[in-house]
């Protein structure tokens, strides 16, 4: 089959189908992205199987549990999310021209900036942004870069790691670092000290904080020990409940112990240069962010302590 020119490419091109093609990939079955997206399930398939007569090769392969894309199909993948975002945002731009920007902004944030900082800020924007909705994700810096750079996110919002390296970052906020325990634990008459002075004693670790853990662990090397991780949970507000009940401490930061009220927990500040970080907002390209993204940058910027 002769390709098609790329003026004709494009005419026969129809973006409702690479949103189904999306949704086939993120689902796994051309099923299940039927009933997601309230269609015939034959229906489904007629668009896809035209879309790969349209670019003239298999765009998935098919087994007993449903579909995984081709090697052609995660390329238009990559592609498809590229056009959808372009034509969601020409869509956000023009409508800023008939009163206000309206729209939706997709983030993706570290557990940091979720239970920090976040929640306040975000009520702010949302009282002068009526109109634009936003679309949180949580997830470790590794998760927020990664959905950055496959555009699953427009912004990012996370400490540094070697994973936004690739991105455009805009500084955010400056978070603390701290040892929490239960005021009998031994070290609970100190406000300040080393991580290191913390080893001989069993922590609890947050999930997925990749760059945190890295560190810890990297003190623990250093000092010829092993981290005496005892369990990980997925938020910080779990880290406290058990910390409260004995079953170890832990390291988080302290915007998240102080919001989170605590009276029976103590928190000691810890000395290590590392306990001093930065949360940055990361983003492929700011200045081809929509325009309802551009104006939350422009907000949480605003705010930068």
């Amino acid at each position: 089959m002769n390709s098609p020119s790329s003026r004709s490419f494009l005419r026969q091109l129809d973006l409702g189908t690479l949103d189904l093609f999306l949704l086939i990939i993120e689902t796994g079955s051309i099923a299940r992205a039927a009933e997601s997206g309230q269609l015939v399930a034959s229906a489904v398939s007629k668009r896809i199987a035209e879309l790969e007569h349209l670019v003239g090769l298999p765009l998935f392969e098919r087994h007993a549990r449903g579909v995984h894309p081709t090697a052609a199909g995660e390329r238009l993948a990559r592609h498809a999310r590229t056009l959808l975002n372009d034509a969601d945002r020409l869509r956000q731009d023009i409508a800023s021209f008939s009163g206000g920007i309206h729209g939706n902004v997709r983030v993706c944030a570290s557990a940091s900036a979720v239970e920090q900082f976040l929640p306040a800020d975000l009520a702010i924007f949302a009282n002068s942004n009526p109109d634009i909705r936003i679309e949180l994700r949580q997830g470790s810096s590794r998760v927020v870069a990664n959905a950055v750079l496959n555009r699953k996110a427009e912004l990012g919002i996370c400490g540094h790691c070697e994973d936004v390296a690739p991105l455009q970052s805009r500084p955010y906020r400056m978070e603390r670092l701290v040892l929490v325990m239960p005021h009998g634990h031994a070290l609970a008459d100190r406000d300040t000290l080393d991580f290191a002075e913390a080893l001989d004693y069993e922590q609890v670790g947050l999930r997925g904080s990749s760059t945190v853990q890295a560190t810890l662990n990297q003190v623990a090397r250093s000092a010829n020990r092993v981290l005496r991780q005892r369990l990980e949970v997925d938020s910080l507000s779990a880290m406290c409940r058990m910390i409260e009940c004995g079953i170890g401490i832990g390291v988080m930061p302290l915007g998240a112990f102080q919001a989170m009220g605590e009276q029976r927990l103590h928190a000691a500040s810890l000395t290590d240069p590392w306990a001093v970080r930065e949360l940055n907002l990361h983003a492929i390209d700011f200045d081809e962010l929509s325009a309802a993204a551009t104006c939350f940058v422009e907000c949480l910027a605003a705010d930068v302590v």
